[in-house]
Protein backbone atom coordinates (compact mmCIF):
# COMPACT_ATOMS: atom_id res chain seq x y z
CA UNK A 1 0.00 0.00 0.00
CA UNK A 2 1.23 3.43 -0.74
CA UNK A 3 1.30 6.57 1.71
CA UNK A 4 1.57 9.83 1.37
CA UNK A 5 4.99 11.52 2.75
CA UNK A 6 4.51 13.32 5.80
CA UNK A 7 7.03 15.19 8.03
CA UNK A 8 8.38 12.43 10.60
CA UNK A 9 7.31 14.73 13.42
CA UNK A 10 3.57 13.94 12.39
CA UNK A 11 2.99 12.28 15.67
CA UNK A 12 4.49 14.30 18.17
CA UNK A 13 2.28 16.36 20.14
CA UNK A 14 3.34 19.85 20.63
CA UNK A 15 6.05 19.96 18.02
CA UNK A 16 7.49 22.93 16.44
CA UNK A 17 5.49 21.78 13.23
CA UNK A 18 1.99 22.34 14.98
CA UNK A 19 3.41 25.55 16.77
CA UNK A 20 4.08 26.98 13.41
CA UNK A 21 0.69 25.31 12.01
CA UNK A 22 -1.00 27.87 14.93
CA UNK A 23 0.94 30.54 14.31
CA UNK A 24 0.41 30.78 11.01
CA UNK A 25 -3.61 30.44 11.31
CA UNK A 26 -3.37 33.45 13.94
CA UNK A 27 -2.45 35.16 11.00
CA UNK A 28 -5.22 35.34 9.03
CA UNK A 29 -8.99 35.95 10.96
CA UNK A 30 -10.52 34.56 7.91
CA UNK A 31 -8.45 31.18 8.26
CA UNK A 32 -6.61 29.04 5.93
CA UNK A 33 -7.00 26.01 3.87
CA UNK A 34 -4.84 23.16 4.05
CA UNK A 35 -2.69 23.93 1.11
CA UNK A 36 -2.59 27.59 1.71
CA UNK A 37 -1.20 26.39 5.34
CA UNK A 38 1.57 24.24 3.48
CA UNK A 39 2.46 26.80 1.69
CA UNK A 40 3.28 28.86 4.64
CA UNK A 41 5.19 26.56 6.54
CA UNK A 42 6.57 24.17 4.07
CA UNK A 43 5.37 21.15 5.63
CA UNK A 44 3.66 18.77 3.76
CA UNK A 45 -0.11 19.10 2.97
CA UNK A 46 -0.64 15.58 4.97
CA UNK A 47 1.13 16.33 8.01
CA UNK A 48 -0.09 20.09 7.90
CA UNK A 49 -3.75 18.38 8.09
CA UNK A 50 -2.91 16.18 10.29
CA UNK A 51 -1.71 19.12 12.79
CA UNK A 52 -4.71 21.10 11.88
CA UNK A 53 -7.01 18.05 12.93
CA UNK A 54 -5.21 18.18 16.18
CA UNK A 55 -5.31 21.66 16.77
CA UNK A 56 -9.01 21.60 16.35
CA UNK A 57 -10.01 18.56 18.20
CA UNK A 58 -7.67 20.46 21.25
CA UNK A 59 -9.62 23.25 21.19
CA UNK A 60 -7.57 25.71 19.46
CA UNK A 61 -8.66 25.75 16.55
CA UNK A 62 -12.03 25.67 14.29
CA UNK A 63 -12.76 24.40 11.10
CA UNK A 64 -15.73 25.52 8.40
CA UNK A 65 -16.68 25.12 4.96
CA UNK A 66 -15.43 27.24 1.82
CA UNK A 67 -18.37 28.47 -0.45
CA UNK A 68 -16.96 28.65 -3.73
CA UNK A 69 -20.01 28.33 -5.84
CA UNK A 70 -17.88 25.76 -8.22
CA UNK A 71 -18.97 22.44 -8.35
CA UNK A 72 -16.96 19.61 -6.13
CA UNK A 73 -16.23 18.69 -2.93
CA UNK A 74 -16.10 21.96 -0.51
CA UNK A 75 -12.97 22.63 0.94
CA UNK A 76 -12.27 22.96 4.48
CA UNK A 77 -10.78 26.45 6.18
CA UNK A 78 -9.23 26.34 9.95
CA UNK A 79 -9.49 29.65 11.87
CA UNK A 80 -7.01 29.93 15.40
CA UNK A 81 -9.43 30.04 18.08
CA UNK A 82 -9.15 33.19 20.80
CA UNK A 83 -6.41 33.20 23.02
CA UNK A 84 -7.89 32.82 26.53
CA UNK A 85 -7.34 36.16 28.86
CA UNK A 86 -4.77 35.14 30.87
CA UNK A 87 -5.95 38.42 33.40
CA UNK A 88 -9.26 36.57 34.16
CA UNK A 89 -6.88 33.15 34.83
CA UNK A 90 -5.12 34.89 37.49
CA UNK A 91 -8.67 36.04 38.60
CA UNK A 92 -9.44 32.77 39.13
CA UNK A 93 -6.40 30.74 39.80
CA UNK A 94 -3.82 33.54 41.49
CA UNK A 95 -5.15 33.38 44.99
CA UNK A 96 -5.46 29.88 44.99
CA UNK A 97 -1.90 29.57 44.07
CA UNK A 98 -0.74 32.12 46.33
CA UNK A 99 -2.26 30.25 49.25
CA UNK A 100 -0.98 27.20 47.95
CA UNK A 101 2.72 28.24 47.56
CA UNK A 102 2.23 29.49 51.48
CA UNK A 103 1.07 26.09 53.02
CA UNK A 104 4.23 24.52 51.33
CA UNK A 105 6.20 27.26 52.49
CA UNK A 106 4.94 27.27 56.25
CA UNK A 107 4.88 23.70 56.74
CA UNK A 108 7.60 22.00 55.00
CA UNK A 109 11.07 22.07 55.87
CA UNK A 110 12.37 22.10 52.67
CA UNK A 111 9.93 24.11 50.56
CA UNK A 112 11.82 23.70 47.19
CA UNK A 113 12.50 20.14 47.49
CA UNK A 114 8.49 19.82 47.62
CA UNK A 115 8.26 22.50 45.01
CA UNK A 116 10.58 20.60 43.00
CA UNK A 117 9.26 16.82 43.15
CA UNK A 118 5.33 18.80 42.36
CA UNK A 119 6.92 20.26 39.11
CA UNK A 120 8.08 17.20 38.31
CA UNK A 121 4.92 15.44 38.21
CA UNK A 122 3.35 17.83 36.53
CA UNK A 123 5.87 17.65 33.82
CA UNK A 124 5.66 14.01 33.72
CA UNK A 125 2.03 13.99 33.13
CA UNK A 126 2.54 16.12 29.81
CA UNK A 127 2.31 15.15 26.82
CA UNK A 128 6.32 15.76 25.10
CA UNK A 129 6.06 13.14 22.34
CA UNK A 130 7.84 10.10 21.56
CA UNK A 131 9.24 8.05 24.55
CA UNK A 132 12.92 8.82 24.01
CA UNK A 133 14.73 12.47 22.65
CA UNK A 134 16.23 11.76 19.44
CA UNK A 135 19.35 13.90 20.87
CA UNK A 136 19.30 17.00 22.75
CA UNK A 137 18.68 19.25 20.42
CA UNK A 138 15.45 17.78 19.78
CA UNK A 139 14.75 17.21 23.53
CA UNK A 140 15.46 20.75 24.10
CA UNK A 141 13.17 21.79 21.01
CA UNK A 142 10.21 19.48 22.55
CA UNK A 143 10.83 20.62 25.81
CA UNK A 144 10.41 24.52 24.30
CA UNK A 145 7.30 23.61 23.24
CA UNK A 146 6.11 22.51 26.72
CA UNK A 147 6.96 25.41 27.77
CA UNK A 148 5.10 28.16 25.24
CA UNK A 149 1.88 25.88 25.58
CA UNK A 150 2.35 26.27 29.54
CA UNK A 151 2.16 29.95 28.65
CA UNK A 152 6.56 30.79 29.45
CA UNK A 153 7.41 32.36 25.89
CA UNK A 154 11.09 30.58 26.49
CA UNK A 155 13.56 31.89 24.16
CA UNK A 156 16.63 29.21 23.70
CA UNK A 157 19.63 32.13 23.85
CA UNK A 158 22.82 30.28 24.61
CA UNK A 159 23.89 27.44 23.43
CA UNK A 160 27.45 27.33 23.82
CA UNK A 161 30.00 24.52 22.66
CA UNK A 162 30.52 22.82 26.48
CA UNK A 163 27.17 21.41 26.08
CA UNK A 164 25.33 24.38 28.12
CA UNK A 165 22.39 25.68 27.18
CA UNK A 166 20.01 28.46 28.75
CA UNK A 167 16.71 28.95 27.96
CA UNK A 168 15.07 32.94 28.91
CA UNK A 169 11.63 32.48 30.41
CA UNK A 170 10.70 35.62 28.97
CA UNK A 171 6.88 35.73 30.37
CA UNK A 172 5.30 33.45 33.99
CA UNK A 173 2.41 32.86 34.29
CA UNK A 174 2.34 32.46 38.23
CA UNK A 175 4.31 35.80 37.92
CA UNK A 176 2.40 37.64 41.01
CA UNK A 177 2.89 34.53 42.73
CA UNK A 178 6.52 33.71 42.02
CA UNK A 179 7.21 37.49 43.28
CA UNK A 180 6.10 36.52 46.23
CA UNK A 181 7.14 33.06 46.66
CA UNK A 182 10.19 32.50 44.59
CA UNK A 183 11.68 29.33 46.43
CA UNK A 184 8.15 27.81 45.77
CA UNK A 185 7.02 28.70 42.60
CA UNK A 186 10.16 28.73 40.74
CA UNK A 187 11.28 25.26 42.17
CA UNK A 188 7.70 24.19 40.65
CA UNK A 189 8.94 25.93 37.13
CA UNK A 190 12.35 23.88 37.51
CA UNK A 191 10.52 20.58 38.61
CA UNK A 192 8.45 20.84 35.60
CA UNK A 193 11.43 20.95 33.60
CA UNK A 194 13.14 17.78 34.75
CA UNK A 195 9.36 15.80 34.44
CA UNK A 196 9.51 16.76 30.72
CA UNK A 197 12.76 15.59 30.23
CA UNK A 198 12.50 12.86 31.87
CA UNK A 199 9.73 11.49 29.94
CA UNK A 200 12.10 11.85 27.09
CA UNK A 201 14.61 10.03 28.78
CA UNK A 202 16.40 13.51 27.75
CA UNK A 203 20.34 13.19 26.98
CA UNK A 204 19.68 16.59 28.99
CA UNK A 205 19.56 17.55 32.63
CA UNK A 206 18.09 20.70 33.99
CA UNK A 207 20.50 21.97 36.93
CA UNK A 208 18.80 24.99 37.78
CA UNK A 209 16.74 28.28 37.50
CA UNK A 210 17.50 31.95 38.00
CA UNK A 211 14.41 33.37 39.06
CA UNK A 212 14.17 37.05 37.52
CA UNK A 213 17.89 37.03 36.55
CA UNK A 214 17.41 39.93 33.75
CA UNK A 215 15.04 42.60 33.33
CA UNK A 216 14.07 40.17 30.28
CA UNK A 217 13.08 37.25 32.45
CA UNK A 218 14.50 34.21 34.08
CA UNK A 219 16.77 31.72 33.34
CA UNK A 220 16.71 27.98 32.84
CA UNK A 221 20.33 26.38 32.56
CA UNK A 222 20.63 22.86 31.24
CA UNK A 223 23.52 20.77 30.87
CA UNK A 224 24.06 18.02 27.71
CA UNK A 225 24.83 14.73 28.95
CA UNK A 226 29.06 14.30 29.73
CA UNK A 227 29.31 18.04 29.76
CA UNK A 228 30.99 19.84 32.87
CA UNK A 229 29.11 22.20 34.66
CA UNK A 230 30.46 25.23 35.66
CA UNK A 231 28.37 27.38 38.20
CA UNK A 232 28.37 31.51 38.09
Amino acid sequence: MNHDPVDADVERPGTGSRLRVLAVLRSSPKGWHVEEVARHTGLHPNTVRFHLERLASDGLASRHVLRSGVPGRPRLAYTADAVPDAGIARRHFGQLADVLAQVVARTSPEPAAVAIEAGRSWGLSRDAGPEQAANGADAIARLTAVLVEAGFEPEVCADEDEGHVVILQRHCPFLEVARAHPDVVCSVHLGLMRGVLETMAAPVSADRLVPFASPAGCEAHLTAAGATRTDD
